[in-house]
């Protein structure tokens, strides 16, 4: 099992290796231009990788990579709300300084966080803001979620995304709803547990 976690980004000494041998090309041109690539769910083998490329008039096209770990030198979290709020425009500037104040250490994947890292249009008008926010257990987890729902009237966009729990990542939106268990998303593994769990 990979020691990374899901949406950990990485940069590589070399191209990744594609899926599909036609994204041979793009991988090797993602690459060097120095974009990281995010660490996907593992299911055995070489470390899956992603990155998701700028189509005009569509959905940006994700294309599904494998590297050998040895080439990553470098990793990190996703980039703060923050990072990506200093970007054109103020969108989200009063959120990111919102959750600032409130200790909400709110950090963003998706399209948001593609078009922030590349400076190319991934986001569209139907786009969704997903954060990423890092709990260690329950009560923190109800902090942000309560900070969530109230930074949604502010919002431009719908604001989706997920709870980093040590154990693995479960939707905000889930997590605030009352059902007796949550789907869990791991590097690994998804399954339902009982949030009392989590």
């Amino acid at each position: 099992m990979t020691p990374f976690r899901r949406h950990t980004l990485v940069w590589l000494s070399q191209p990744p290796q594609p899926k599909f041998p036609d994204d041979a090309a793009a991988a090797a041109a993602w690459h060097a231009a120095g974009h990281p690539f995010v660490v996907c769910r593992q299911r055995g083998g070489p470390l899956a990788l992603g990155f998701c490329l700028p189509a005009p008039g569509r959905r940006p096209r994700r294309i599904a990579c494998h590297s050998d770990p040895a080439s990553i030198v470098r990793d990190s979290r996703p980039p703060r709300l923050a990072d990506v709020a200093a970007g054109p425009g103020p969108l989200f500037a009063k959120i990111s300084a919102a959750a600032r104040d409130a200790g909400v250490d709110l950090r963003v994947f998706g399209s948001w966080m593609w078009q922030a890292l590349t400076g190319e249009v991934h986001v569209g008008p139907a786009s969704d803001l997903d954060v990423l926010v890092d709990v260690s257990g329950r009560k923190e987890a109800d902090r942000a979620v309560e900070f969530l729902r109230s930074a949604c009237e502010a919002s431009p966009c719908r604001i989706d995304g997920e709870l980093a729990f040590p154990a693995g990542d479960v939707s905000w939106r889930d997590y605030a709803g009352t059902a007796p268990e949550v789907l869990l998303k791991s590097i690994d593994t998804i399954r339902l547990v009982p949030r009392e769990e989590l």
